[in-house]
């Protein structure tokens, strides 16, 4: 029998601060000691609207650091730890299978404010903890200030450990730095999430703190616009920049003093960046209420003492050098990764032990839902990701396209529903069918995620998942939109998690997906550039000429968009050339008009598959085309499909044409075809356009994607409540 870990996590891996932090510092510790804990990632009702997951909790998952543990397979675990009280804020939407031996709730937020307002209910917490895990939860304060705040008595059914569950932190990543005497110019600063409590109350507080001296900097990671709208106007010698957590040690780097004040309301539960801060020798000024947990490795100061303290200091180096020295000692011996697998010795004897068999390990179901499409991007990019599940995913695809063959013929079990715009239908009596044939469909099916891949999550589909609340439900969304669809932002709040395929010309968006929640993956291609048949073979299998120069039509299936006259003109640009060969690629949706003149025309799917059989492509703008295009290196001309629904082919088009990677026309053009043609069939203008694709890294989207799918279909979902 298959053997589960003997120390399980349940943590919502969304988080971007300090609790993802602190999880990650533990599993490289138990990484270090050779333990390889479960995971079980929570959505929780912390984030009501989607955001990505940490890097380093989906690193430690992609590295084996951890193993997905799946809360619906039956097995007793001798150790869980759960990382947040708001993880079970709510009941999950489906059964908990797993019991756990003895249970932590790591207490990462009071449960009340600096002003006593409730942050939390912990005993309803702890209830569904007992009920969820069939065990008494233990609390685990992080820190003293969170301690100092738990009612008296205790929630029923809970005990407290006598000792906190502080942070961590590997002082191997945070070299310390040569003690330094300030310059003429002191340079304090500190940095948090962009969370307004986390700083003083009011402008004349904050100038206290930090005051607007010409002597003395301020430089602050972690700002936003309402932080900057309540201090404005802002002191001249103040540097606010969004925060960066990629750049927080460059950022240490450059400080002489850390210095931390929150608003009067907010309680630091630890305080992870005076933490980093004091680990790399800058000496930190904090209010009284840290002393408590630093103890002698920081200095605590009033607000009005915070300024002479800082003259005082920078006037006496050594004395600043040894209280940098101190610190770093101090720290080390309280906060060091290595004390953290004794630590669970010491509170959990005999946690290592081996956990009770598990029950055989459940396949994950994944249905794919993409809606009609102008062309094949939305079911392609859906079947590229069902490919690149972990094997023994089962899949489903439910689909608008009206090419649902191609994944028919490609083994999916697949359900086709027509557009309304198709049979005619109301908007409003369409959604409501269109909501009962899918609600029919995951009852079937049974998935434990729904992946949407279209740019409207119909209202039918938002019906029917509410139907399904334990269903985790992700959305593929590309990036580049047109204004014109701007107010359809708003139904991200029905998803946990929106994946972004990657676009080359994302630089450039500044639309209304430009909003953090999504987590980019590389461009998402169907198949890889490596998975290409060689030109030969190619060649042979189309029945194209060796000894010509071959070009590729494919503009698309033109369903909303009157592509007619400019492939017309194309055509007849291409026929003035007797030593080119074209073939026109018909997707499967096309009505494209009967050949006329020498070229043939093809159905093909997958058309990339076939690319390097040609010398050029004359191609539509679609994500899946350009991408594809760049990719394989495949000299192109673009024309834009520029319908007002669509995503901004004409800025891809544009940008490629810009950097010299391929050529560009518009639908509307009647003058320039001729010369477009003619640069695309030179020989060194083609050449020129190979050597600067590939320069291009463009990543494994699918992969990527496909591996955040995967993570999200163990999730335990506790956003809503029992009513949804």
């Amino acid at each position: 029998m298959p053997q589960s870990p003997s120390l399980v996590y349940f943590a919502d891996p969304r988080f971007s601060g300090g609790t993802s932090t602190a999880l990650d510092a533990e599993l490289t510790a138990l990484a270090r000691e050779g333990v390889v804990p479960g995971l079980c990632p929570v959505l929780s009702a912390v984030f009501p609207a989607p955001r990505p997951l940490h890097p380093a909790i989906a690193g430690h998952l992609a590295e084996g650091r951890a193993v997905l543990v799946d809360p619906a397979r039956p097995a007793r675990v001798p150790l869980v730890v759960v990382h947040h009280p708001r993880c079970f804020e709510n009941m999950p939407a489906a059964p908990c299978a797993l019991e756990a031996e003895r249970l932590v709730l790591v207490l990462h937020h009071p449960p009340v404010d600096g002003h006593g307002a409730p942050e939390y209910d912990l005993a309803r917490i702890v209830a569904n903890l007992r009920e969820v895990f069939g065990a008494d939860p233990v609390l685990a304060p992080v820190g003293p200030a969170v301690r100092a705040r738990l009612p008296a008595p205790l929630p029923p059914g809970c005990t407290a450990l006598a000792e906190d569950w502080s942070n961590l932190v590997d002082f191997d990543a945070w070299p310390f730095r040569a003690p330094r005497a300030p310059s003429s110019q002191i340079v304090i600063g500190r940095h948090s999430r962009p969370q307004r409590n986390k700083w003083p109350d009011s402008r004349e507080a904050a100038l206290t703190v930090y005051p607007a001296a010409a002597d003395i900097e301020l430089r602050a990671l972690g700002s936003s616009a309402e932080i900057e709208d309540d201090f404005a106007p802002l002191p001249g010698n103040w540097r606010l920049r969004p925060f960066d957590p990629d750049h927080v040690k460059d950022f240490l780097e450059g400080l002489d003093f850390y210095v931390y004040f929150h608003g009067s309301d907010w309680v630091e539960a630890f305080g992870m960046g005076v933490l980093e801060a004091l680990a790399t020798g800058v000496p930190a000024i904090l209010p009284d209420s840290f002393r408590p947990l630093f103890g002698e490795a920081a200095l605590y100061a009033a607000p009005g003492e915070v300024e002479p303290l800082i003259r005082r200091l920078a006037a006496d180096p050594d004395a600043l050098a040894e209280q940098a020295r101190r610190a770093r000692r101090a720290v080390e011996r309280r906060f060091a990764l290595e004390g953290f697998v004794p630590r669970l010795d010491r509170l959990f004897p005999g946690w290592r032990a081996a956990p009770v068999p598990a029950a055989p390990r459940r396949p994950r179901r994944v249905l794919f839902m993409t809606s009609n499409g102008t062309g094949l991007g939305h079911l392609t990019r859906a079947m590229a990701l069902a490919r690149r599940l972990p094997e023994g995913t089962e899949t489903a695809v439910f689909t608008l396209s009206q090419a649902f063959r191609l994944a028919v013929e490609a083994g999916f079990l697949t359900q086709f529903v027509p557009f309304h715009r198709l049979t005619g239908a109301g908007n409003r009596p369409w959604n409501a069918a269109l909501g009962l044939e899918l609600s029919d469909f995951i009852a079937l099916f049974r998935p434990d995620s729904l992946v949407f891949d279209g740019n409207v999550p119909y209202a039918g589909l938002i019906d029917a998942l509410d139907r399904h609340p334990e269903v985790r439900r992700i959305w593929v969304r590309r990036a580049l939109w047109a204004p014109a669809n701007e107010k359809l932002i708003e139904r991200s709040r029905h998803f946990d998690l929106i994946v972004e395929p990657g676009e080359i010309s994302e630089r450039f968006d500044e639309g209304p997906t430009r909003d953090g929640r999504a987590a980019a993956v590389p461009p998402i291609l169907h198949t890889q550039p490596d998975e290409r048949l060689s030109r030969a073979a190619a060649r042979a299998e189309l029945g194209l000429a060796d000894d010509k120069t071959v070009v590729a039509l494919s503009l698309g299936a033109g369903n909303n968009f009157d592509l007619a006259r400019i492939r017309e003109r194309l055509l007849a640009a291409l026929a003035r050339h007797d030593d080119v060969e074209v073939v026109e690629l018909l997707p499967p949706i096309a009505f494209a008009p009967p050949a006329e003149g020498p070229h043939r025309q093809i159905t093909l799917f997958p058309a990339f598959r076939y690319s390097r059989g040609f010398d050029a492509v004359i191609s539509g703008a679609g994500y899946n085309s350009f991408h594809e295009c760049l990719a394989g290196a495949v000299p192109a001309l673009f024309v834009a499909n520029e319908a007002p629904e669509m995503d901004l082919q004409i800025l891809r088009a544009r940008h490629a044409a810009v950097a010299g990677w391929a050529r560009m026309l518009r639908a509307s053009d009647r003058i320039g075809i001729g010369a477009e043609v003619a640069a695309l069939l030179d020989p060194e203008a083609r050449a020129a356009m190979l050597r600067r694709m590939q320069r291009l890294e463009i990543g494994d989207g699918a992969g990527a994607a496909a591996g955040l799918i995967h993570v999200l279909s163990h999730a335990c979902r506790a956003q809503r409540g029992l009513l949804g």
